[in-house]
Formats: structure tokens, C-alpha cells, sequence
């Protein structure tokens, strides 16, 4: 029995024993009926101050119960490890017992939640696979940059995309690929990511989008890392079987304190889209012309289906210029008119999104058509490029065979152009493509070899008509001496295959005149243009 109960049945049971003993002693002694209920009311008025006396240990006691229970509960709240003295009062120690046992269990339960909320923190902010950041911090990143642009400067983002990981995955175990991107991560982060001051953030987007966050960058800051990158990635590259590696897409942007991370983003994406389209490694840089068009990938779809459905298409035809201004042959590329776009949309804005949603072919043949129709009410040779992607297409080429056989006259005047990379890249489609071609009385040349110099020993293999070379190749002849001696090599190759050699992109009348000493054609475009 407890402490306090025992004062209780005490204090009653000696006034309850007073009070009979009063009684009897009075009967006893022969006392008056006023005496004797004298000495009980004095005997129960001692009996109340005792009770009195024991209401208010009670009450004490009861304060002093929930002093204890109050501050044990806030260092239960606080996490308080220390503990008070135990009470000499039995009840206040098995109150402290048990809050002591629910501190305890209160610790294990909170340590435990914690962890628990931290490994979902980082689920929630990590990639499953690479263990770099996702598409969701990366935007939070991103946000906040821009956000500090106005007071830090202006940085860059360089997103990159593995565009063989589906034919990846196809062929090779998933553990395996998975390995691969995971190694691939972690010598990326290493070489680019956190550690760099101002740190680098490299994330991963979605299953082959990646991208890097250069906050406070210059641009030849930025060019540097993403000319790193790019070698980087050419150094870990996967075999997808003879003479073929995986490739990759890289786009670079520069942000500033007036964009949005919308905006940045469709952007890089388009860029990402032209470089699918080159089938080349070199960084594309975002243009500003598409700033604000945020056009994503079911809006071109739409766009273009209703194009090809409605035969929105025209033909912007430039004549080619040689020497002594003399017209060497036209050359075409595909226009589409929306009906919700300002301006007709040139082939170098739409065709990427094409490649992207399998569309190019369907393009590709609308211009082939086009020309052919030009060819009927014009004279001379017509040129019509050609998207790699297209001829990866499995009904692309019995189409294109097909529509050039029905008009012959018009298609021996047409030019079918390639670009060289194609020749490496999937030399059996190429080979068919002229096959297809000459079988049905066209051409077929090779435009922007200068990009793809291992396409010369290729050559040899098919007929092409012509090549080109152009670009930074040609405007850097005159102080190259190493561009020399290739340009020398391309046009050795040419002249032991009977074929032209011609330059484009030429920058001033030196580099005009070396071209004609090494023996390449230099051209020009006809600003006028013809559009059908």
C-alpha cells in the first residue's frame, strides 16, 4: 500500500477509534449525555484539523507530482539525456522510471525517423543509377542561379545527350549499362563537378539527357569545360559493333538574369535536336533567335504533321556561283509555312525536331517532290540535301527509288547531298542510296567533308559526284599549314576519282586564291534565291 493511502486509512481509523472509545469511556465513568457529546465533538473536530492537514499534504503532493511529471516531459521534448535525483516518495520514482523508459524509446524512434527522412531526401534528389543529382534539384539549381546571375554574372548550362542508349540497352545487359553510366558519372563529377570553385553541378535529367551548371562562367570559361567534356565523353564511348560507338549530342547556352529556366531549357533543347541532326560530337550553341520559343516536342509534332498533311512546304532555291560568277548549279532547302508562325520556318529550325520524332523521311521526300516539280519549269542541275536519319528509315529509300523513276527527264537533273559523316557512320545506307540513285539517272555529292576527313577512304567505293568542304576548315586555310596539306589530300582523292572538290564559307580573296592553286573550286551563293 502506498505512502499516501496509508496516511489516509490512518488519519480515519484513529478518529473513527477515538470517537467509539470516547463513547465508551464515557458510559463508564458514569458521564452526563453533554459530556459526552462534548468530548466526541472535540474528539471529531481533532479528527477534521487531521483531515484538514492531510487534504493539504495531499495537495502539496499532487504539485509536486506534476512538477516532476512536467519537467521530465520537457526534457523528454528537449532530448535531454540528463536525469534528476529519484525522490524519496515511491510514486514519483516509478514516474520517472517511465519517462525515463519513453525518453529512451523517444531517442531510438527519432534518430530512426531522421534517418529515414534523410535517405528519402536523397532518393527524392538523387539519380537511382548514377547517383548524381536529378531532373528536380537540378531545376531547383538552376532557378536559384538564375536568380543570383544579376549579382554573381552570367553563367552557362552545357546539356549532353547519349543518343544510342536505347540500342544500348538492347544489346547489352542492363547491369552492364548501368555500370557504364555509373562509372561514366563518377569520372565526369570528378572532372567537372563539385570540386571546381565556383563548383559545377552535373545532374541527370531523364534516362539520356545530361547537363552541367556553370554558374558565374565566362563564355571561354564555358567552352573550355564543354570542350573537355566532349573529349571526355569520345574517350568512354561504348562499341555497338564494327566501326560504330555510341555517339553523343551536346549543346551549350548562356543565362542571364532576364532568363526564364523554361525558356533556357527548350533552347538547349533545340540545340541538342540540331546536333542529333549533324550526327557530329561538336557543341551546338543555342541560338538567341529562339529565345522565348518554348515549342516543345508535341508542338512540332502537330506543326509538322499538319504541314505534311496540307502540303505546307515550298523550296528557298540559291543558285551555287564559281568562278567568274558562272552558275555551277542550284541548290535547295526545305521552307514550311504555319500558319501561327510569323515567317516561313527554314529546314535549319525544324528539320532537328524532325529527326527527333522520325519525321525527316516524310520531309525528305516532300523536297525530292518539290524539286522534281522546280526541275519541270527550270533549267540546270537542282540540289536537295538529305537527312542521315532518313536513310536509317526502312521505307525512306524504296520511296525515294520509286519517285525519282517516275520522272526520269527531271531526275537526271537532280543532285541527292549527304553529309560526309554518313559515310562512317552507316556506310550500307549511303552505298544504297546511290545505288538507288544512279539506277534511276541522279546524282549523289557529299557536302561538309571538312567535318569528316575519314570519309575519303570511302569514296572510292561509291559513285559520288562531287564533295565540299567548308566551315572553319576553309576560313582557317591560309594560316593552317596542316589544313593545307588535307586540303592537298582531298584533292589528290578527287582528282584519282574523277570527282569535283569545291569550297564554301569562304571568307576573304586569299583563301579564294589558295583554293584555286590547290585545285579546289570556290563558290558562292546567289543572294537573289528563287523560292517554288
Amino acid at each position: 500500500m502506498s505512502l499516501l493511502r496509508t496516511i489516509l486509512l490512518g488519519i480515519t481509523a484513529v478518529t473513527v477509534l477515538l470517537l467509539i472509545g470516547s463513547q465508551a469511556l464515557g458510559i463508564q465513568m458514569g458521564a452526563s449525555g453533554s459530556e459526552r457529546l462534548l468530548l466526541a465533538l472535540t474528539i471529531a473536530a481533532a479528527g477534521l484539523c487531521a483531515a484538514a492537514g492531510a487534504i493539504v499534504l495531499l495537495r502539496w503532493l499532487d504539485r509536486r507530482m506534476l512538477a516532476e511529471l512536467s519537467r521530465g516531459l520537457r526534457a523528454l521534448d528537449s532530448g535531454d539525456g540528463a536525469q534528476a535525483a529519484l525522490p524519496a516518495v515511491r510514486e514519483f520514482a516509478e514516474v520517472q522510471d517511465a519517462l525515463a523508459q519513453a525518453r529512451e524509446r523517444f531517442r531510438a524512434t527519432a534518430e530512426e525517423n531522421i534517418a529515414r527522412i534523410e535517405s528519402m531526401q536523397l532518393e527524392l534528389n538523387l539519380d537511382a543509377v548514377t547517383r548524381l543529382p536529378n531532373r528536380r534539384y537540378f531545376h531547383n539549381e538552376l532557378r536559384r542561379a538564375l536568380t543570383q546571375a544579376r549579382s554573381v554574372g552570367a553563367g552557362h548550362v552545357l546539356m549532353f545527350r547519349q543518343r544510342d542508349l536505347i540500342e544500348i540497352n538492347r544489346h547489352m545487359p542492363r547491369e552492364y549499362a548501368d555500370q557504364w553510366l555509373r562509372s561514366l558519372a563518377h569520372r565526369l563529377d570528378q572532372l567537372l563537378g563539385r570540386r571546381h570553385d565556383p563548383p559545377y553541378l552535373l545532374a541527370r535529367l531523364n534516362g539520356s539527357d545530361f547537363a552541367l551548371l556553370l554558374p558565374a562562367t565566362a563564355p571561354a570559361q564555358a567552352s573550355q569545360a564543354g570542350e573537355k567534356l566532349r573529349l571526355e565523353l569520345r574517350a568512354l564511348r561504348l562499341a555497338l559493333g564494327e566501326q560504330r560507338w555510341c555517339r553523343w549530342a551536346l549543346a551549350l547556352a548562356q543565362y542571364g538574369p532576364e532568363d526564364q529556366a523554361s525558356d533556357l531549357l527548350a533552347r538547349l533543347d533545340h540545340a541538342l535536336m540540331r546536333a542529333e541532326s549533324s550526327d557530329g560530337d561538336a557543341i551546338e550553341h543555342a541560338d538567341d533567335e529562339y529565345r522565348g520559343d518554348s515549342a516543345g516536342e508535341h508542338q512540332w509534332r502537330d506543326t509538322l504533321v499538319a504541314g505534311l498533311d496540307q502540303h505546307r512546304f515550298s523550296l528557298d532555291v540559291q543558285g551555287l556561283l564559281g568562278p567568274g560568277a558562272a552558275l555551277l548549279r542550284n541548290e535547295a532547302t526545305l521552307v514550311l509555312h504555319d500558319a501561327e508562325a510569323p515567317a516561313p520556318i527554314p529546314a535549319s529550325r525544324f528539320m532537328p525536331p524532325a529527326v527527333r520524332l522520325g519525321l525527316s523521311a516524310e520531309c525528305d521526300i516532300q523536297a525530292v517532290r518539290l524539286g522534281l516539280d522546280w526541275l519541270v519549269s527550270h533549267q540546270g542541275q537542282l540540289a536537295i540535301r538529305l537527312a542521315q536519319a532518313s536513310l536509317a528509315q526502312s521505307n525512306f529509300l524504296p520511296r525515294l527509288g520509286q519517285l525519282l523513276r517516275d520522272r526520269p527527264a527531271q531526275t537526271a537533273r537532280q543532285i541527292l547531298e549527304i553529309d560526309a559523316h554518313g559515310l562512317a557512320d552507316n556506310y550500307a545506307a549511303v552505298r544504297t542510296l546511290c545505288e538507288v540513285a544512279t539506277d534511276a539517272g541522279a546524282r549523289v555529292g557529299v557536302r561538309r567533308l571538312s567535318q569528316d576527313f575519314s570519309a575519303l577512304t570511302r569514296l572510292h567505293q561509291l559513285p559520288i559526284s562531287y564533295v565540299k568542304v567548308g566551315g572553319d576548315f576553309v576560313s582557317g586555310l591560309t594560316n593552317s599549314p596542316g589544313g593545307r596539306h588535307l586540303a592537298a589530300s582531298v584533292i589528290d582523292t578527287a582528282r584519282q576519282l574523277k570527282i569535283d572538290a569545291y569550297a564554301e564559307d569562304i571568307p576573304d580573296q586569299t583563301t579564294e586564291v589558295l583554293l584555286r592553286d590547290l585545285g579546289i573550286i570556290p563558290t558562292r551563293n546567289d543572294a537573289a534565291g528563287m523560292e517554288a
